[in-house]
């Protein structure tokens, strides 16, 4: 776990979180054919991962439309890192999945270069309909269109299945967002969740489900050979005041509810945070952004006790006044060690392709 420090403390500032989708680069290709080699891949890299899998505790997500620095920091964690999750497979207007033309050149730039061969890669799998004009995200109703029914979701799950394997992946992960307290959703979702395990296993591959910090999952029973990772972030943000994206309270709070699963559990953190404008606007930031206010308005910050999150205030040239907050390396790590205390080792960050 210091090799983990070491890394968190090598990504100066990454970008902030949550779920996001591309403005650009909306093209679609649809997986029919293996990419060559796979079964080769599966072999040797599932090989490797076995030697050193109690060494390795890290995760990434990897998206195709921020690489300035993500191939950079892969190198940096190396050492730690045993999953990578390539973000994301989205759906088009009549709802069918589809894999973007980036995620498929960074795939293959990955696979160029061997990067795919001493990681489990995962395919992240999001509720984002991709329109000709504009998006749908976390599209709930694609939700019930997928999942109603043991019919439409053993269907999707053979289509996720067979799109994973042709794409070359090791696993599936589910980002299957904003169900919220919405209970009959909820019993589709893990109805499919049943479908999809013993599926995916037969297939050769390992999945990952998300929970958001809302989830009633302890609600339902779940399969235990399944990762599950908790976003461990944006306690607030979009239509909440100001405050941290996450603190002591919350963290162990997310940690209790995870420890009612019976798989491996695994917590997401991110750094970024939010500006609160007091004209009622809310708008994500990254770290980066956060310093260059800072330094444009000659201010300084103060870190918050409770969180270890930093804030300041500043009112812009047309007389608006901010509050902001965010998160950087420094809170990521002290937020790692509360994790730890609880006698967890299994990590996420949202995401590479940060601003070294």
């Amino acid at each position: 776990m210091k090799k983990l420090i070491v890394f968190l403390l090598s990504i100066l500032l990454l970008t902030s979180c949550g779920t996001e989708t591309p403005d650009e680069e909306t093209s679609m290709r649809y997986i029919k054919e293996p990419f060559s080699e796979t079964e080769e891949k599966h072999e040797s890299s599932t090989e490797k991962r076995q030697e050193s899998e109690d060494e390795k505790d890290l995760g990434v997500w990897i998206t195709y439309w921020d690489l300035d620095t993500a191939y950079e920091e892969l190198d940096m964690c190396r050492e730690d890192l045993d999953t990578l999750c390539l973000f994301a497979a989205y759906f088009d207007k009549d709802n069918r999945p589809f894999i973007p033309e980036g995620t498929l050149g960074t795939v293959e730039k990955l696979k160029q270069e061997g990067r795919f061969n001493d990681t489990e890669n995962y395919l992240t799998f999001v509720n984002d309909k991709l329109l000709p004009q504009g998006s749908s995200l976390k599209d709930t109703d694609l939700l019930y269109d997928l999942l109603e029914g043991e019919k439409k979701a053993r269907s999707h799950a053979k289509t996720i299945v067979d799109m994973t394997v042709s794409a070359g992946f090791d696993g599936i992960e589910i980002d299957y967002e904003a169900i919220k307290k919405d209970y009959e959703l909820w019993e589709h979702f893990n109805g499919f969740i049943d479908i999809l395990v013993p599926m995916a296993t037969e297939k050769g591959l390992k999945v990952r489900v998300l929970f958001e910090p809302s989830s009633p999952f302890e609600q339902y029973e779940w399969p235990s050979d399944v990762e599950y990772v908790m976003m461990c972030y944006n306690l607030y943000g979009y239509g909440t005041g100001p405050g941290p994206k996450a603190d002591r309270q919350f963290l162990n709070e997310m940690v209790d509810k995870m420890e009612k699963l019976p798989g491996k559990v695994n917590f997401a953190l991110a750094t970024g945070g939010f500006d609160f404008s007091s004209n009622g606007d809310i708008a994500q930031i990254s770290t980066k952004e956060a310093k260059d206010i800072l330094s444009a308005y000659e201010i300084e910050e103060k870190t918050d006790e409770g969180s270890l999150d930093h804030v300041f205030s500043y009112t812009d040239q047309e007389g608006i006044d901010h509050e902001v907050w965010y998160a950087d390396r420094d809170t990521i790590e002290a937020w790692v060690k509360i994790i730890r205390e609880r006698g967890h080792e299994r990590f996420t960050i949202w995401r590479l392709g940060g601003n070294i």
